[in-house]
């Protein structure tokens, strides 16, 4: 046990617009009690302002860093890569740029061996971590990523509607994401920033805009 505890979590994974971005999160132990005041919810049960008060609380304690894939570059990497694999690059990625320490990972995929092989592949072997689904809603310090994501996820999107247009939240379930991405007109300015691999765009795509996309479940994140 070391004293030093860090979390990873994303924002942005099931989003048709925008970039996905991946936060780590790390403090020292005896700062969990304010980890536990501050994080103690994640960032999907939190409201806008919430998130960015909880997060001026956290910066005081926590480090955070993070990287941020851009739509165009998923389009490219997505070729060749699944969306969990390129989920696990870049956690571990972030893992390399931090000392040791006890690391918890909200894991993108169904089994924890399945995530372990990918991350042994981009080269986390020596390091300890654990990882679980939810574990964002589990552990204050994954919850803290969770915040920082959701907040750079956010305002890069609020960046890309100031260039473009307003699109909604960039999920397919938002219907003036859905609206946005059947106008021909918007289509065109929004399109470096849309995800042309996902599933989602591509029935929506096939669809007519009457028609009721409620209980579309993409299958992206396989």
């Amino acid at each position: 046990m070391t004293n030093i505890i860090a979390g990873i979590d994303e924002a942005g994974r099931g989003p048709v617009i925008g970039p996905l971005v991946v936060c780590c999160a790390s403090c020292r132990r005896e700062d969990e009690k304010n980890l536990k005041k501050y994080a103690s919810k994640d960032s999907k049960q939190l409201t806008k302002n919430e998130r960015e008060e909880a997060y001026a609380k956290l910066r005081s304690f926590c480090t955070f860093r993070w990287l941020e894939i851009s739509a165009a570059d998923l389009n490219v990497m997505m070729k060749t890569a699944s969306l969990n694999d390129i989920e696990a690059r870049t956690m571990a990625e972030l893992i390399k740029r931090i000392g040791e320490c006890d690391i918890m990972i909200d894991m993108p995929d169904r089994y924890s061996w399945t995530f372990r092989g990918r991350m042994e592949a981009f080269g986390i072997k020596n390091k300890k971590f654990e990882a679980e689904h939810k574990a964002d809603e589990n552990y204050p310090i994954v919850a803290a990523a969770s915040i920082c994501a959701k907040i750079i996820r956010d305002n890069k999107i609020e960046e890309i509607k100031k260039a473009t247009c307003d699109f909604g939240s960039g999920y397919p379930s938002d219907p003036k994401t859905r609206a946005a991405l059947m106008d021909k007109e918007k289509i065109k300015i929004l399109e470096p920033f849309i995800r042309s691999k996902w599933k989602t765009l591509e029935r929506l795509m096939q669809k007519k805009l009457f028609e009721d996309d409620e209980g579309d479940q993409s299958q992206d994140s396989q």
